[in-house]
């Protein structure tokens, strides 16, 4: 099960803990992200904003995959903490762009009822930002990552060359969804749907009304 959740403020927080113990384990124990090292174990940063919508991917209530988007009309990772990997390019900001980060499954090999986590967690994001509205999304990656975007349904549009940042190759994408894969996964019978963890449903203007109107603390929309 995908649960999707806007912000922290109104997220219960068990699932808030886990959802920070898996980013700490996975990007400070497994890829040794150390400036992101905490003492308590949780791996928060300045953008779990109540703008943030976190997908957690759940089985036996154990956090096995997980994603975050955040709004490009506020601060995010390429305006703030890397804009140089963009080479003097122009950043897309739009109410209708995010930015994904923060993406990780557990165990590379893992699957759900046959289907591997990578692949459940690409499609959910890509099925939520259909029905929200959201046109695309920007994504910081290593560029061998590009054919798993590409073979699970996204088109990949290069934002500017591959660049050297802290000792690792980092390329910027922009990513849209297409149609094919979102129907080959609803084609498996064995995932199912709750719409109850869905917080975007099927309703036009769901980025204005969000973003436009949510408050998020002292944080002003630039462009």
């Amino acid at each position: 099960m995908i649960k999707i959740s806007i912000g922290h403020a109104d997220v219960d927080n068990v699932i808030m803990e886990k959802i920070w113990r898996f980013r700490h384990q996975q990007f400070v124990e497994r890829c040794g992200w150390e400036v992101l090292r905490k003492g308590d174990g949780r791996e928060i940063d300045q953008f779990d904003h109540g703008a943030a919508i976190h997908f957690t991917l759940f089985k036996n209530e154990t956090v096995i995959g997980y994603s975050r988007l955040l709004p490009t009309i506020y601060p995010h990772l390429l305006s703030h903490v890397y804009p140089q990997i963009m080479q003097g390019q122009k950043l897309p900001r739009s109410y209708d762009i995010f930015e994904w980060t923060r993406c990780a499954v557990r165990n590379s090999d893992e699957t759900i009822d046959g289907v591997p986590v990578s692949r459940v967690l690409m499609v959910g994001v890509m099925e939520f930002c259909r029905i929200a509205g959201i046109s695309s999304l920007i994504v910081e990656t290593h560029p061998k990552l590009i054919s798993s975007l590409l073979s699970n349904g996204w088109q990949a549009y290069l934002l500017s060359g591959i660049t050297v940042y802290e000792n690792q190759l980092i390329v910027p994408l922009e990513v849209r969804p297409s149609l094919l894969p979102i129907d080959i996964f609803y084609n498996l019978s064995s995932i199912e749907e709750d719409k109850h963890d869905h917080v975007a449903q099927r309703r036009e203007g769901f980025v204005h009304k969000y973003v436009v109107h949510r408050e998020v603390g002292c944080l002003t929309p630039t462009y």
